[in-house]
């Protein structure tokens, strides 16, 4: 084989391997039920910053509000949202555990629907931006 095709190949495999640490890379197929193709680099690269993959992190605001979760879902969020918008994420509206990977990623999708509706610059709700 020669050297061009050996490099090739060698470039083609380190392409192809994530650029996130494993406790990241190992909620992307969460990440793909939730958030559509596009965007799903960017939700990673937030949690990166956001929570390091870790589901039961937790930061206290200094407004009081506390932020929790993969994207550190700030749970003032979550006050006054009717049952109708909490449908188009396909939420109930009951209680939610921010802790739980899914309903954190699910309750970041509605935050970055809610962005896009009202024109919000993208991840304009999170101190870390992708």
């Amino acid at each position: 084989m020669s050297a061009v095709m050996l490099g090739a190949l060698s470039y083609m495999s380190a392409s192809s391997q994530s650029i996130y640490p494993a406790e990241v890379e190992r909620w992307r197929a969460l990440v793909l039920e939730v958030f559509p193709e596009d965007e799903v680099h960017d939700v990673l690269s937030v949690m990166e910053c956001e929570s390091y993959g870790d589901p039961s992190v937790r930061y206290m605001e200094e407004w009081g509000q506390e932020s929790v979760g993969l994207l550190q879902i700030n749970e003032g969020w979550l006050t006054g949202w009717g049952d109708e918008e909490w449908a188009v994420r396909g939420h109930d509206g009951q209680s939610v555990n921010l802790e739980d990977p899914s309903t954190n990623l699910r309750a970041a999708a509605f935050i970055r629907h809610y962005e896009r509706v009202n024109e919000k610059d993208d991840w304009s709700q999170w101190a870390c931006q992708p």
